[in-house]
Formats: structure tokens, sequence, C-alpha cells
């Protein structure tokens, strides 16, 4: 099977230059750069250590819809002509994507959302009466260490376990799998989001 025939893939620009020679657009390392580089929202390059890749099918296909190329003509770009080749290459990146996700559905390596969502709102509920449940157990230790009462201990443990959820609940958050606390009191805000059995700071 020739390079013609077959699905290449991300490529380095310099064997890109013999690939797109064999198709008939011969160009220079400097002039498929910098088209690159024109181009990079449409192409979607990545680097590599010091290489410069990018899909090869990606770049071939923008390049045959791209009438004004540089390689071809000295011609100024029509916006019209970029707008045509930056949308079929931006068209083949995206049923690549879609092809790759349904690859992993099928295979299992992808998770429903709502999954994700209600495992985090689990954890936060799991942190919540760990936190709960040590509490006491916990304040009764540093009270007979520190031969002060536990009564006293009590409110630093409630604050340092307000602080960790708080903290926690923001990290989920940042990542899309809570809903960003609506308060600065962490503990309320995590509270809303999931059932909780633990003990209130009330």
């Amino acid at each position: 099977m020739s390079d013609h025939d077959a699905k290449i893939g991300p490529v380095g620009l310099t064997r890109a230059i013999g690939l797109l020679a064999a198709r008939g657009d011969p160009i220079k390392l400097s002039t498929l750069s910098r088209y690159v580089a024109k181009y990079a929202d449409a192409l979607n390059p990545e680097t590599r250590g010091k290489r410069t890749v990018v899909d090869f099918e990606t770049l071939a296909e923008h390049r045959s819809q791209n009438v004004n190329r540089e390689a071809t003509t000295a011609a100024r770009p029509s916006s019209k002509a970029v707008g045509r080749a930056d949308e079929a290459a931006l068209n083949i990146r995206a049923q690549r994507q879609m092809r790759e996700l349904e690859l992993a559905e099928r295979i299992g390596a992808v998770t429903p959302t709502r999954e994700v969502q209600d495992a985090a709102a689990s954890a936060v509920s799991a942190l919540k009466n760990a936190f709960a449940l040590a509490l006491n157990d916990t304040a009764d230790v540093i009270s007979k260490v520190a031969n002060v009462e536990a009564r006293i201990v009590r409110p630093h443990l409630r604050a340092f376990e307000r602080r960790g959820l708080e903290a926690f609940v923001r990290v989920l958050a940042d990542h899309g799998f809570v809903e960003s606390p609506g308060s600065p009191d962490g503990d309320q805000a995590s509270t809303r989001q999931v059932p909780s059995g633990g003990q209130s700071d009330a």
C-alpha cells in the first residue's frame, strides 16, 4: 500500500515535504514551516522536542483546498479561499476526534460525565463523614496530650475540617466535577452538593 493510499497521521515537517512532493505538491521546508505557523488554528501543530509535528492528512487536505497556497502562486490569498481550506481542515480534525471518541467509548476508555460527577459527590460526602467520625476521638487525644479540655480543642478541629473540605471542593469545581461553591463558606457549599451524614459546625 502506498503512502498516498494509506492514512499517514502525524509526521514531522521534513517527512511532510517528501509526502507532499509525492502527491504533486513540492514545497521547501522554510515555506512549509511558515505555512503551518500561519494556519496553526486549522492544522493544530504540536511541538515534540525540537520537531514540529502535524497531521499529514489534515495538512494535505488544507493545501489542496487552499488554491492560493504559497508554493504554487505568488498571488495574495483571498479570505474566501483560505476560509474554505480552514473549514475543510477543521472538518477533518473534528471527524477524526469523533472517531477517536467513539472508539474510546466502545473499549470503555471513556467515563460518562454523570458517573464522574456522582463519584465526586460521593467523595465529598465520604470525606465529610471521615472528618466527623475522627473529630471527637482526635479532640480527646489532643486534650490528654496537651492537658486541655476537649471542648476547647473541637472548634479548632472543626475549622480545620471546614478548610480541608473547602479546598477539596474547590479543586473538584475547578475540574468541573461539582458545581462551584456559591458562597465563601465551603462547608455549606459542599453540603448543598451532596447529602451529608456528618457533624455540623453549628
